[in-house]
């Protein structure tokens, strides 16, 4: 099917980056707002990623923004999208696996099994290489290493020193499990690790301090505040103004510092 009134550039990056766009819905039965959303998305915002992040990292966030909203039909079309443009299997499922401590097995699973059913689909075969790093008695002080490379020396310690009577427990779970389990694995670098986990939390719009506080981590792990931006924009026609504009809230805080 021909599109109405979407412009030549927003026209090639759709025909470029999906496989299925013609079977799209929104394609066959609601014209008028697929004009709008293309323009936007493939062509006004795409433009202002280009140049401060890689393709590859652009559609990751993305991808991960689909599982902080929720969108199983946009995560669905953006693992073809990342395959696509040559995101490795192993990367895309470790963007899946962040989502895990921050989301919620309950809701991460319904999108692993999608994710492991479009990699039968292209011929890859399962299940991937392992890509833990850590054993059940190194996995807590190694979470404990990156939380206090990530946000500073000293972070941890004060973590379990802060914690209410009765919840230290929380403090160490989020040393051996969130950290120690998730953060330590290969398949991605840790810059891309921390800016996946940004981009989950910006996309689910209900935890500003952490957000925040990964705004800082990103920052620690050299991203730059142009590149954060430029992520933020990609994935603003996915997200929508509020979620975007409360994450470039944590992003100028992060960088006023």
């Amino acid at each position: 099917m021909k599109e109405v009134n979407i412009n030549e550039n927003a026209r090639q990056q759709i025909r470029r980056l999906f496989s299925q766009r013609n079977s799209v819905n929104t394609l066959k039965r609601d014209p008028e707002l697929t004009q709008l959303f293309d323009n936007f998305a493939f062509d006004e915002a795409l433009k202002l990623t280009e140049g401060p992040v890689l393709e590859k990292t652009r559609v990751m966030c993305i991808l991960a923004s689909t599982i902080g909203c929720n969108a199983m039909r946009e995560f669905k079309a953006y693992v073809d999208v990342c395959l696509n443009v040559g995101v490795k299997p192993r990367e895309i499922r470790e963007v899946v696996y962040q989502a895990v401590p921050y989301v919620g097995f309950s809701k991460v699973i319904d999108f692993l099994l999608e994710m492991n059913l479009a990699f039968e689909d292209n011929d890859i075969k399962l299940p991937l290489d392992n890509q833990s790093t850590t054993t059940p008695e190194t996995r807590r002080e190694k979470g404990r290493e990156w939380i206090d490379g990530i946000f500073g020396a000293g972070t941890a310690d004060e973590m379990e020193k802060n914690a209410p009577e009765g919840q230290e427990h929380i403090v160490e779970f989020m040393e051996s499990y969130c950290f120690g389990d998730f953060y330590t694995r290969n398949g991605i670098d840790m810059q891309h690790r921390e800016l996946v986990t940004f981009c989950l939390l910006a996309s689910m719009g209900v935890a500003q301090p952490q957000l925040e506080r990964h705004g800082v981590g990103c920052k620690n792990m050299n991203i730059s505040k142009t590149e954060m931006v430029a992520v933020l924009t990609g994935m603003l026609p996915y997200i929508g103004f509020p979620k975007t504009q409360n994450a470039l809230t944590a992003v100028n805080k992060a960088f006023a510092e």
